[in-house]
């Protein structure tokens, strides 16, 4: 199949009937032949406006297209951005047009002039009107236009040959066609001149340059170029000028590497730069070191050069060197190129600045300037034609360059990155998760997966050693260097070349500080408290890609990162410029400032926790919050929700450095805030990090809080001892009101584990104690009366905890408040007071949403399900679990209900006549409880599964479990009904004779 497009699009010789849309779709497709166009360049050309199933009709566009093209899917391949059409073996009259031009320039370089005009004279047979003649609108007229270019770029050549052979008239010819389509083409103008003046016609010759020079003065205010200028001058002086030479047109471009993970960016870029008047006429590349921006600007320049027909100027600016180029010398080199001679050295700058600029002044040409420095570097470099465009790469943003096209190129994707560490190697041979590995390692770096690539490909090492060489990060900067590859010495070109002491200081104390994203107020703090100092160094970093913006957070701050190989590298500068004592007052006074912010947070977030007091009255440590930062004061939940990562990073790195009170007081001042979020991971692991500290009111602070995870978490058997070790701290301060509050816990872990009169004992103690604090008498009567309601004395339990919740109203709106007004709806719900229950109920679901704590909110929910099961309103109970379940955030478990969820899911199996799907649940608790001997819950294990299997016909199984309840409760000391157990288990008589109730304590 042989497609045309240098005319009318078609396929030569075959009727192919194709509607506007699939025209249109398909000359896209063959003027990027060979390369992926992407889908939504192809949306945004196809519609104007795109409507919402574009994307769905484009698909249908292509599979028309395959249908009647290649039914096999072959010519036109979907890609995951967009489409290629693959030529291999069929033909394009471009791609012929191109190839043999290419091939005529030789043969007129290496002056073999015949078969220079045999091959140029094939090529321009090959067009048949205008390109994409049969098409409308905006992208066919601007890609016509650009393709006329390259048609007129080959009559010049094909003119040159048949000057250069004496052939006057087919000169004539020839130009005459083209200058008909473009009539200020001054280089076609130049050899109509010499083909008059050599064919005796010098006074016509004159007559048309004198005509030129008008038209050329009057419409734009400009002399004819040099070359024309020449010509004209030749003509005065004789009747015969010398023989036109072809024509010097520089092609200074290095040699194009193949890319990878970069068709998008080049699709966008390429059909910019050739339109016929690109605006903006500059691209600008902007990226940190070894980000491949050169490999990108030389494969741009590459793809679009064949439409700029006058040249393309390439020149390394060597911007991030100690001594950057001279943009005077850049001039002298691109006008030597062009085939004019360049004033002396010492002439004046404005003159050689003229002559360039006159130069290219009516040219087409491309220029490429590799490596900026700054504005002034570029700006004289760049073209002024509108026809002509400019590639400029930096690792500066160049702010001052007005009306350019600025990309920052990015590092790869995952997928790309693994994908060009991989190229040419057998990948069955190699682990995808130790390459995903060495990628993240790399920090998705080309240059760094470069010299990795290089590494494999020697043989000497493999992928496994690379990862754990990598994984070193003293040493990882070592391995990332091969012969002139080398990912330090590019780093430290930015670093060494034009950055500012202060600049330089700041990256290395961001790296010391061992924090992953920061905010701007950060480079103040690290800069000793000077904030307009700390902002100017921190531009110069961004300016230079050293620093990399991350966007806005959660409460509205600028956001700041380091890539990890500039991490690296600022580790290495810290370690060697800075002294020993500074590294470490990096970290503390990075903790200290996020302390302060975190405390003053903590106290607004709500959550109803008591602080840390100890003997004196101080709370733990407040830190100093820097200044003119109000965020966290202003917006306590957003604040958290952006920093808490960074509170983790600094409480690992000050626990590493042995400042592991600094880093517990971090820590305790960010526990309210994960208790709410019910990131219990999180918190946990922050806790057990801190738990060696040697302060004891912090120790004492972070034993409390290991007994909330522990118990959060299910691990019951742990809670005693932790609150007996908070307990001894707390008697070692002699701090009272410490001792009350673990006295307090310890009732709780031996509630749990069903030691109740000693548990009762802990609570009395506690409250006896606090004869002067009725806030921790409150609590201690609150969780006896939790005791009481559950083992069988709702009504007295109720009005000790409803005790407690009055006492917590006075403190105010709060976490706590909200899981107290449950457990007082679950006690009231006990003696019957329904009504009552579900007042308390919304209450607590009021404040628990304000808060926005989902822990809370599910605990509600269970409890409302609860009640329902035991009014045996079954219906009710199942719809109030599965919204619960539906609704839980992102960071609550998966696949892990809690014990409350587990049971009410066997209670509704059992209320289902489900027997046997509720059994393997019930099992599952009863492991558990039995682990953690929790006897209270093992009673509530026992009924239910006994139930189960009686229902299942196994009455050994029954008879087994209802003789442990039995033994079980009368070692508790309660009887059966203080279970409450749900009607689908309390009115179950088969499991053998009554339940005796033992005696009440």
């Amino acid at each position: 199949m042989h497609f045309r497009v240098l005319g009318p699009v078609e396929v030569a010789g075959e009727p192919v009937a194709l509607g506007g849309r699939e025209r249109l779709v398909l000359s896209m497709l063959l003027i990027n032949a060979d390369r992926v166009t992407s889908s939504d360049r192809l949306i945004d050309t196809v519609w104007p406006s795109p409507p919402q199933s574009a994307r769905q009709q484009l698909h249908n566009i292509i599979a028309r297209l395959r249908r009647k093209l290649d039914a096999t899917g072959a010519l036109i391949v979907t890609r995951p951005l967009g489409y290629q059409l693959a030529l291999t073996d069929h033909g394009l009259d471009l791609h012929e047009f191109r190839l043999q031009v290419v091939r005529g320039r030789e043969y007129l370089r290496d002056e073999q002039y015949d078969d220079a005009r045999s091959e140029l004279d094939a090529a321009l047979a090959l067009w048949h009107g205008d390109a994409l003649a049969d098409l409308s609108g905006d992208w066919a007229a601007a890609t016509r236009e650009s393709l006329h270019r390259e048609r007129v770029a080959a009559g010049e050549a094909l003119a040159q040959a048949q000057l250069a052979r004496h052939d006057h008239a087919g000169v004539l010819e020839t130009v005459h066609a083209l200058l008909a389509a473009d009539p200020l083409h001054e280089g076609l103008h130049d050899l109509r001149l010499r083909a008059l003046a050599r064919s005796g016609r010098r006074t016509e010759a004159l007559s048309a340059y004198q005509d030129l020079r008008r038209q050329l003065v009057a419409e734009f205010g400009v002399e004819p170029g040099q070359d024309l200028q020449e010509t004209h001058s030749s003509l005065l002086r004789d009747g015969d000028p010398p023989s036109a030479s072809p024509r010097h047109v520089p092609r200074q471009l290095p040699r194009p590497v193949s890319l990878v993970g970069r068709d998008d960016l080049l699709a966008q870029l390429t059909e910019a730069l050739r339109a016929p008047e690109p605006t903006p006429g500059t691209v600008l590349l902007v990226g940190a070191g070894g980000i491949g921006k050169t490999s990108l600007a030389v494969a741009l320049a590459d793809r679009v050069q064949n439409a700029y027909p006058d040249g393309t100027l390439y020149a390394e600016l060597d911007g991030t060197s100690r001594h950057p180029r001279d943009p005077d010398e850049i001039i002298d080199r691109f006008l030597r190129a062009l085939g004019t001679t360049a004033p002396p050295a010492h002439g004046r700058r404005d003159e050689r600045l003229a002559l360039y600029r006159s130069a290219i002044a009516n040219r087409r040409v491309l220029v490429v300037l590799d490596d900026a420095l700054d504005e002034r570097q570029v700006r004289d470099l760049l073209p002024p034609s509108p026809r002509s465009a400019a590639i400029v790469t930096s690792r500066h943003r160049l702010a001052g360059l007005a009306g350019v096209l600025r990309r920052n190129v990015p590092t790869l994707s995952t997928e790309v990155a693994v994908e060009l560490l991989l190229a040419g190697r057998d990948v069955g041979e190699l682990e995808p998760r130790l390459a995903r590995s060495a990628v993240q390692l790399c920090g998705r770096l080309p240059l760094a997966l470069m010299v990795v690539a290089a590494r494999l490909a020697s043989g000497v090492v493999g992928l496994s050693e690379v990862v754990e060489h990598l994984s070193e990060e003293h040493i990882r900067l070592d391995e990332l260097a091969i012969g002139d590859a080398d990912v330090r010495a590019s780093i430290a070109l930015s670093y060494d070349g034009h950055l500012s002491a202060p600049a330089q200081r700041l990256l290395r104390r961001v790296a010391a500080a061992s924090v992953t994203t920061w905010p701007a107020w950060f480079a103040g703090v690290l800069l000793e408290d000077d904030v307009p100092l700390g902002s100017r160094a921190l531009d110069e970093l961004v300016d230079v890609h050293l620093v990399e913006p991350v966007g806005r957070d959660a409460a509205g701050q600028l956001r700041f990162t380091l890539h990890p190989l500039v991490a690296a590298f600022a580790g290495e500068r810290a370690a060697l410029e800075e002294d020993p004592g500074t590294v470490a007052w990096c970290r503390r006074t990075a903790a200290v400032a996020w302390l302060g912010l975190a405390s003053q947070a903590d106290d607004g977030l709500g959550h109803g926790m008591r602080p840390v007091i100890g003997p004196d009255g101080a709370t733990v440590p407040a830190g100093v919050p820097p200044r003119r930062v109000t965020v966290a004061a202003e917006q306590p939940s957003a604040w958290f929700d952006a920093e808490i990562d960074s509170i983790r990073d600094l409480v690992h790195a000050l626990s590493r450095d042995g400042e592991v009170d600094l880093a517990a007081a971090l820590a305790l001042r960010s526990d309210g805030y994960l208790v709410v979020r019910g990131e219990e991971h999180v918190r946990a692991g922050l806790l057990q990090r801190v738990a060696g500290c040697s302060d004891p009111v912090l120790r004492w602070g972070v034993l409390r809080s290991l007994f909330h995870t522990a118990a959060e978490a299910g691990r019951y058997s742990e809670l005693a001892e932790l609150a007996q070790s908070q307990l001894a701290v707390a008697r070692e301060l002699e701090a009272g009101s410490m001792e009350q509050i673990a006295l307090i816990q310890l009732g709780c872990a031996l509630r749990e584990l069903g030691r109740f009169e000693e548990a009762a004992a802990c609570f009395e103690e506690a409250a006896a104690l606090a004869h002067d604090d009725t806030m921790v008498q409150a609590m201690a009567h609150g969780h006896l009366g939790t005791m009481l309601a559950r083992t069988g004395h709702p009504a007295r339990g109720a009005a000790l905890v409803a005790e407690n919740v009055q006492a917590e109203r006075l403190r105010g709106p709060s976490r706590r408040l909200s899981i107290w007004l449950i457990t007082y709806a679950d006690c009231l719900a006990l003696t019957g007071d329904i009504t009552a229950a579900e007042r308390s109920l919304d209450e607590a679901e009021q404040l628990a949403t304000s808060l926005e704590d989902r822990n809370v909110l599910l605990d509600l929910a269970e409890t409302r399900a609860a009640i329902a099961l035991r009014a045996d309103d079954v219906d009710a109970a199942e719809r109030i679990l599965n919204e619960s379940s539906a609704s839980r955030g992102p960071s609550a478990p998966d696949s892990e209900p809690t014990d409350g969820e587990l049971r009410l899911r066997a209670d509704l199996l059992l209320a289902r006549d489900r027997a046997a799907e509720a059994a393997p649940l019930l099992e599952r608790a009863l492991l558990s409880h039995r682990r953690e001997g929790v006897r209270l819950e093992l009673a509530h294990d026992l009924a239910r599964l006994a139930t189960a299997h009686a229902a299942l016909g196994d009455q050994d199984q029954a008879q087994q479990h209802h003789s442990e309840l039995v033994t079980l409760l009368r070692d508790l000391g309660i009887g059966i009904d203080a279970l409450h157990l749900p009607p689908a288990i309390s009115n179950h008589t088969s499991w053998g004779r009554p339940m005796p109730s033992p005696p009440t304590p």
